[in-house]
């Protein structure tokens, strides 16, 4: 990243989502069709239900990027993220990132000891970032298929649900796994297609 694109990031606030944001978020949104649209009472979740595990950013008090993520009933070790939207003008210089790294921060997400998402098989920006994000924290990202909700039998998955554990500061209360090896022996250093454990 060179020194303008850093210049233009310390610029971007960021804080929780006020209910007030939800028309600016569906504007945002409309701005990326690789991403589904929202209606009006999941703005409302997104911006209220889930304000507090979220993040809006800023540029000159105008929304150019957004978090949303909650903890999934009965998982309150999982932070799900749900969206994460960047304004087209400040894509590739890390934002969608850097908002991650604002929001497993925040006392709110305190309690997650894992981030888990979906994410389209062919989204490799996406990938990139959650990748680029895991090897950040220094955690070893797993991905497992969704599942279909019909019967339609289907040779590759449309998505994958991909989890990273454990996040900073953090240890998560688990029996011990073969993946240990990996993640001790270097495994932050793998490349990013291989790091993708099935």
């Amino acid at each position: 990243m060179n020194t303008r694109n850093d210049l233009l990031l310390d610029k971007i606030e960021f804080r929780a989502p006020l209910a007030s944001d939800g028309d600016a978020l569906k504007g945002l949104l409309d701005t990326t069709p690789v991403l589904d649209g929202n209606s009006v009472q999941c703005t409302l979740l997104q911006c209220g239900h889930f304000a507090k595990t979220s993040v809006a950013a800023f540029l000159h008090n105008e929304l150019v990027g957004f978090v949303s993520a909650y903890y999934p009933p009965n998982e309150p070790g999982t932070l799900f993220v749900w969206q994460v939207v960047v304004d087209q003008s400040l894509r590739d210089l890390g934002l969608g990132k850097k908002m991650l790294h604002w929001l497993i921060a925040q006392p709110a997400c305190e309690q997650a000891t894992r981030l888990v998402t979906a994410i389209g098989i062919k989204n490799s920006v996406s990938w990139s970032m959650f990748d680029s994000f895991a090897r950040d924290i220094g955690a070893l990202p797993i991905k497992s298929f969704v599942t279909p909700l019909t019967d339609k039998q289907q040779t590759t998955p449309d998505e994958y649900l991909l989890r990273i554990s454990p996040l900073p500061q953090r240890t998560e209360q688990v029996a011990p796994s073969p993946l240990e090896g990996l993640r001790a022996s270097g495994g932050s250093h793998i490349s990013a297609m291989r790091r993708w454990l099935d």
